[in-house]
């Protein structure tokens, strides 16, 4: 017998990272447009359209909600930024030696607010931004003379594009905000692990430098371009060493394919630049789900962008696959052997910031009060970054170690923490907190997760059990 109900209709749901490669886009585009029409009108050189496409597209994943007082900071910093950096385009344009080392500064100092808390990280990473836009600007496309006049104006175009996307998205549901990572406290150590990184940074930017320009001549951004991205966000030797086998590959199949492309396509040609864009968009889609279409992405459109001033040919393909793989041989060297950053310190430092985060949790819960889960989500969502690079160590033949299913543990317990309803049986909460409490003892004492599998994975049970009989 048919149902006489009607049938309820199902609603398509994009993803989240189709919601905010959209939005994104979306921003990237109306600051490419305003920053056409400026140039149409002032006469401003390709330096500046390309700094407005790479201020709004790293813009979309850096800005959130905030007070107005904040994101004039923000803000004011991007606009003083973008005029250093213009004349660093400048400077490099006619002297390499004194260029480079202003850009691997430019871009590796800012590394070093990441031990000041988030609010100066984000500001770290506003301005890295248009250094990293001078970096991706081919040498043919040098700064005009009157450029730096119009500098400050692409970043507050660039800004105001970004914030009005991300404000419509957040307005309408489709976007919601993402905890901040957690602020780790200072170790007290001159080198922390930003100050590493950063040295890391400046040692791979100035080496890929060198040898670019000894041996590449001007293909010499190839080896900058992949040393940096090989570098960036740097979470132990061991994630450079496994991450950067996978930007480099991503990296030799974008440039492959973009340079074939960008050999057969008039200089100049509009359908490069919808090439560009298209590249652009898939990369920013499918970047949550592996660096590795990032990086191939990035180098794609750096291939195609070569390509429209007329230096895309095929003959340059292997001179452009060499370099791309030597820059990421110097950023795994300089990342393994020069004040290392080992990655089990990673992971003890960030499970303890989940096992802290559940505690927090635990203890509301047993008190009676409404916790707040913001830091633990955070937390998770930090160490769930390197989990990746785990389970690949498991697959090529360590499981012995089993280090994958210790990160799972603590996501497990993390979850757990998190599912805990308003009124949960005191009992196996009571043991779950007084557990807890002894595998946070025993991991500061510890080098590594390993050997505390088996408790996480009794307290997720106890937590879980704590829910099931609320």
């Amino acid at each position: 017998m048919r149902d006489p109900r009607p049938a309820r209709a199902v609603r398509w749901r994009p993803s989240t990272d189709l919601v905010s490669a959209t939005v994104t886009m979306t921003a990237v585009l109306g600051t490419f447009g305003t920053t056409l029409a400026l140039s149409k009108v002032a006469d401003f050189g390709a330096t500046l359209t390309v700094l407005s496409v790479v201020l709004s597209l790293t813009l979309g994943r850096l800005e959130g909600h905030g007070s107005w007082r904040s994101r004039g900071v923000r803000l004011a910093t991007l606009v003083v930024v973008a005029i250093a950096a213009r004349y660093v385009a400048e400077i490099m344009f006619h002297h390499d030696v004194l260029g480079g080392a202003l850009l691997a500064v430019g871009l590796s100092a800012p590394i070093l607010l990441r031990r000041l808390g988030t609010v100066a990280s984000r500001l770290g990473s506003l301005m890295s931004l248009p250094f990293v836009a001078v970096l991706t600007t081919p040498a043919v496309a040098g700064p005009a003379d009157h450029d730096a006049w119009w500098a400050p104006v692409i970043a507050v175009v660039a800004y105001a594009w970004v914030v009005a996307a991300t404000t419509v998205a957040h307005l309408l549901g489709l976007l919601h905000e993402a905890p901040p990572s957690p602020v780790r406290p200072p170790t007290g150590r001159v080198l922390d692990a930003s100050a590493r990184m950063a040295i890391q940074m400046l040692v791979s930017l100035s080496l890929a430098l060198l040898v670019g320009h000894v041996a590449f001549d001007e293909h010499w951004p190839w080896v900058v371009i992949t040393a940096f991205v090989v570098n960036s966000g740097n979470r132990g030797r061991g994630d450079v060493l496994a991450k950067s086998v996978l930007r480099v590959l991503g990296a030799l199949v974008g440039t492959t394919a973009a340079t074939l492309i960008a050999g057969r396509v008039t200089p100049g040609s509009h359908a490069s630049v919808v090439a560009i864009f298209v590249v652009l968009a898939i990369g920013t889609w499918l970047r949550p789900r592996g660096y590795a279409y990032w990086a191939g992405c990035v180098t794609a459109v750096l291939a195609l962008l070569y390509g429209y001033y007329g230096t895309g040919q095929d003959s340059q393909l292997e001179v452009r696959l060499l370099a791309i793989v030597i820059g990421g041989v110097i950023a795994v060297v300089v990342s393994w052997f020069l004040l290392p950053i080992r990655t089990r310190d990673v992971a003890r430092r960030r499970v303890a910031g989940v096992l802290a985060a559940v505690q927090d949790v635990v203890s509301a819960r047993l008190a009676g009060d409404e916790p707040d889960v913001t830091a633990l989500r955070a937390s998770r969502r930090d160490l769930e970054l390197i989990r990746p690079t785990w389970h690949l160590h498991s697959r090529l033949g360590r499981a012995t170690t089993a280090p994958a299913h210790a990160l799972d543990a603590v996501l497990a317990v993390a979850d757990a923490a998190a599912e805990l309803g308003p009124a949960p049986r005191r009992a196996p909460l009571g043991q779950a907190a007084r557990d807890l409490g002894s595998v946070r003892r025993l991991l500061r004492g510890s080098d590594h997760v390993t050997g505390l599998t088996p408790d996480l994975v009794a307290i997720a049970a106890r937590l879980r059990e704590a829910s099931a009989q609320a």
